[in-house]
């Protein structure tokens, strides 16, 4: 029994000690949490590919090789999720949606290649995540909303 009440004190006090540092009670501002939040508050930008949205679409478009193994009526979206370091390389790449191993593996190709500004938290260059679009109409890269027709 006293087992049993002594493990519910510990319980009842560790709850206690818990909810008072989330809710910042009997803490100054010079406490690590308090700074966390302040730092959390700070407006943070996305990282931007260098030129702007369409720049990005016509470097995708110039770099993008078609694999030969495509499926002519596939109609899909790649996401590429692309880890922007604080000097704006891309450091790691991965496939949100896919639409077959072949383009997929182009188009992370593509992704290790560009470079974009930073994102910054403040004034302070820091490692963002930017995700590039690849739509594919009838087995091409296309960024027009009309499909594309065979000749």
């Amino acid at each position: 029994m006293l087992h049993k009440i002594l493990t519910l004190l510990v319980a009842l006090t560790c709850a206690a000690a818990a909810q008072a540092q989330f809710f910042d009670f009997g803490f100054d501002d010079s406490f690590p949490f308090s700074q966390r939040r302040v730092q959390q508050r700070e407006r943070t930008t996305p990282p931007q590919f260098k030129g702007g949205q369409e720049k990005l679409q016509a470097t995708l478009e110039k770099q993008f090789r078609n694999p030969g193994v495509v499926d002519r009526n596939l109609d899909a979206v790649i996401v590429v999720a692309c880890l922007v370091t604080e000097k704006g390389k891309v450091a790691e790449v991965h496939v949100v949606r896919s639409a077959g191993r072949a383009l997929d593996d182009e188009a992370l190709r593509v992704c290790r290649k560009l470079k974009f500004q930073p994102a910054l938290r403040g004034k302070e260059k820091v490692k963002g995540r930017f995700d590039v679009r690849f739509p594919i109409r009838r087995g091409r890269l296309s960024f027009s909303t009309l499909p594309t027709v065979e000749v």
